[in-house]
């Protein structure tokens, strides 16, 4: 039995991908969503979070770079 290359199985479930994504993507159904009022509040705080963290961060790589020019 012939053993077939990384490229060729590659190609072939790229291929296969191209085919059926746009078909599945293009299928009806019915999209049932809720959002209740403390969604925004969520979002709101993890944003938050993400910026309070990055800054936190930002602050110590800063002191990091700056303590071995001391």
């Amino acid at each position: 039995m012939p053993t077939l290359s990384k490229s060729l199985v590659l190609k072939a479930f790229v291929r296969l991908l191209l085919v059926c994504a746009p078909l599945l993507l293009a299928s009806p159904s019915k999209a049932f969503g809720y959002a209740d009022p403390g969604t925004g509040a969520f979002i709101y705080q993890a944003a938050y979070a993400a910026f309070l963290g990055g800054a936190f961060y930002f602050r110590k790589f800063l002191d990091r770079i700056w303590g071995r020019r001391k």
